[in-house]
């Protein structure tokens, strides 16, 4: 039984609930109401086939019986709470840490309808400090996977908050850490868009967290973070937020080669880098980046290989530039 991933994985989260719970202010009865839904959808989880009409009736009796919980047992305040699980049992669902078996239903349920449901319901309100607990539970997980819009959904609770704007820089450089250690945790990295709105949400104030971001590196290596913490890591400026400002316009610019030959909106955004940044800087970058070149595929495993999509977009953009630069 100790062997059971659900097992495993329900206790490990109730720890994990508990904390929140305390720090969230969910009362004790509230907290086991809710806890009885999450216990239901992870043994339907469980008991669940490859059977369509099945996993169908599943997810009509779990959808009935979350409704019923949240319009009339438990305070409105707590529906930060349940997002925040339902983001945590979304992910996990997408891996085969609890089963092979991919319940298309229970995900679709949960992915496409109660998730972005909450994520949009601006009556339900993160202080920094509740947004940073939630980060808090959300840092570590077994696998992160790139079908749940786990990071995508966590960042556009913030979003559509706003709620970073009003965090103190200690609580902001808490939090944002706790986002950059999802995306650290990634197997592959098929693009950089989280990581783009991180740097977004980087200001003046946040000396620490451009030292953070200029060591920052992912767990599988993958060249497309090694180019970006090259770039990040160059001298520009002398003014460290200058030079902040001007490396994050790199980067959003080398990602921008989508194509085969530059394009009009590829040009535009050269021009605009060319008059903050001289001709012979530029070309020192675009040799940083074009020393990368061996970080176009990335090794899954066993000889298996990926094409690494963001790293060709910055080479890319560094050989067109390189070629305007002799002609």
């Amino acid at each position: 039984m100790t062997n059971n991933p659900y097992w495993i994985f329900k206790n490990n989260e109730i720890a994990k609930s508990i904390i929140l719970a305390r720090e969230l202010n969910i009362s004790e009865t509230d907290f086991n109401k809710i806890q009885h839904w999450f216990d239901l959808l992870l043994l339907k989880h469980e008991e669940a086939t490859s059977d369509v009409e099945m996993q169908r009736d599943i997810a009509d009796e779990l959808e009935i019986q979350f409704n019923e919980l949240i319009a009339s047992e438990i305070a409105r305040k707590n529906y930060k709470y349940i997002l925040t699980k339902l983001l945590n049992y979304n992910n996990v669902f997408n891996d085969s840490f609890l089963k092979s078996l991919y319940v298309a239903r229970i995900g679709a349920l949960l992915r496409d309808n109660l998730i972005p449901k909450l994520v949009k319901d601006k009556m339900i309100v993160y202080s920094p400090e509740d947004f940073l607990h939630v980060t808090i539970y959300l840092r570590d997980n077994y696998f992160i996977s790139p079908s749940s819009n786990f990071l995508e959904d966590i960042l556009k609770i913030e979003t559509v908050r706003g709620i970073i704007k009003e965090a103190s820089v200690s609580i902001k450089l808490e939090v944002l850490k706790n986002i950059l250690h999802i995306i650290y945790q990634k197997s592959f990295h098929h693009d950089i868009i989280c990581f783009k709105k991180i740097l977004k949400l980087v200001s003046l104030a946040d000396v620490e967290l451009i030292g953070y971001l200029k060591g920052f590196r992912v767990e599988n290596k993958q060249g497309c973070y090694k180019i970006i913490n090259d770039i990040l890591n160059l001298k520009i400026r002398e003014d460290i937020w200058d030079d902040f400002k001007i490396k994050i316009q790199l980067i959003n610019f080398f990602d921008a080669a989508r194509s085969a030959n530059p394009s009009p909106a590829w040009n535009r955004k050269l021009q605009e880098v060319s008059v903050i940044i001289e001709e012979n800087k530029l070309l020192e970058i675009v040799q940083v980046v074009l020393g990368n070149d061996n970080f176009r595929t990335y090794e899954v495993d066993y000889g298996a290989e990926w094409s690494d999509d963001v790293s060709k977009r910055f080479l890319k953009s560094a050989k067109w530039i390189k070629e305007g630069a002799t002609n």
